[in-house]
């Protein structure tokens, strides 16, 4: 790993902002949520710091609420107590209110479970692969309520519905504004709002705190990308670990105009892309850029060039998100790149 040497406006409104205007989505594929629309209920929802207005905060504290998703709208009443979490950031918008899931879609690898999030989480029952999740061992734990990724469980939405009470997100797909979204009406389904309020509003300080550790005159260009054996993907502006990148103010190298959620690097267009700083989140064993380091034309990008390339743990950076991991993400680039 590499080190450097090298060390407005209320942050409601940058977490706000922050790919609020984006269908796409962060590393994978593209998604769009109705947590990026009009306003309807703008004073409510302003009171979830950094929440989209169109999230609907208006049922909270209701016995009986109306959900809305990306899959539909569902209705809860009550308060949830057993709920299976079928991708990581919906765990951590459990946390964020007190609650631990019964049953997790945690690939069979709980150390995918971030440590940060881990302890927290406390004991559950595994419901499998989070693409293809166990519907025999989610029936089986009897649930309340069931949060899905509104991408990867779209054709099984039917049989969980049947199982308990189901809400979607896009969470594998979901930019930093939408996991923030999905992270609120989690809380609404779970009749907890208040606690998330408060969490989001920890969250906007914690996160203004990292932007305020940047120098002034910071003007470097990130680029996150992951990499394995034979591909080197690139996140472009809109997608979740450069939207939480850009909250404290480390933009993306990659243009904002794309379509793609994300982009298939070649060396040759990584140097045409020039970026100052390299977060690489490799997977497991060789992979291209053991092959690309070898290469006169790696030796040319500024990152390398000016020591600001550095590993980063996958499970941190890329398959968590929620409001937990953007703060590991965020402090861990803020050490990185000013020592702080």
């Amino acid at each position: 790993m590499s080190h450097t040497a090298s060390k407005g406006r209320r942050l409601a409104a940058i977490l706000t902002l922050t790919a609020a205007a984006a269908a796409l989505s962060g590393c994978g594929g593209s998604s769009s949520s109705p947590a990026t629309g009009a306003a309807p209920n703008a004073d409510r929802a302003a009171a979830a710091q950094g929440v989209s207005s169109d999230v609907n905060t208006d049922q909270c504290g209701e016995d009986s609420r109306t959900i809305k998703h990306d899959l539909g709208t569902t209705t809860i009443t009550g308060n949830p107590a057993k709920v299976v979490a079928l991708e990581y950031s919906f765990v951590d918008a459990l946390v964020a209110v007190g609650m631990s899931p019964v049953g997790v879609a945690d690939d069979d690898q709980p150390k995918r479970i971030i440590a940060a999030l881990r302890d927290k989480v406390g004991a559950y029952k595994s419901v499998g692969l989070r693409a293809t999740p166990n519907i025999q061992v989610i029936t089986a734990l009897k649930p309340d309520l069931i949060v899905a990724d509104s991408g990867r469980h779209k054709a099984i939405y039917a049989q969980l519905s049947k199982i308990a009470p189901t809400i979607a997100y896009p969470s594998l797909n979901g930019n930093y504004q939408q996991v923030l979204d999905s992270e609120m009406s989690t809380a609404i389904a779970v009749n907890k709002c208040d606690e998330m309020k408060t969490r989001l509003a920890e969250h906007a300080k914690t996160m203004a705190d990292l932007k305020a550790q940047a120098p002034s005159g910071e003007t470097r260009k990130a680029l996150f990308v992951r990499a394995s054996e034979k591909a080197f993907t690139g996140f472009p502006p809109k997608a979740y670990t450069p939207g939480v990148l850009s909250v404290i103010g480390i933009p993306s190298s990659l243009p904002d105009d794309s379509g793609d959620a994300s982009v298939s690097l070649t060396l040759e267009t990584l140097v045409t892309n020039k970026p100052d700083i390299l977060f690489i989140a490799a997977n497991e064993g060789p992979t291209l850029r053991d092959q690309w380091t070898k290469s006169p034309l790696w030796k040319q990008l500024p990152a390398v060039q000016n020591n600001a390339t550095f590993d980063v743990d996958p499970n941190e950076w890329s398959r968590s998100r929620g409001l937990i991991a953007a703060e590991v993400v965020a402090k861990e680039a803020v050490k990185l790149l000013y020592g702080k």
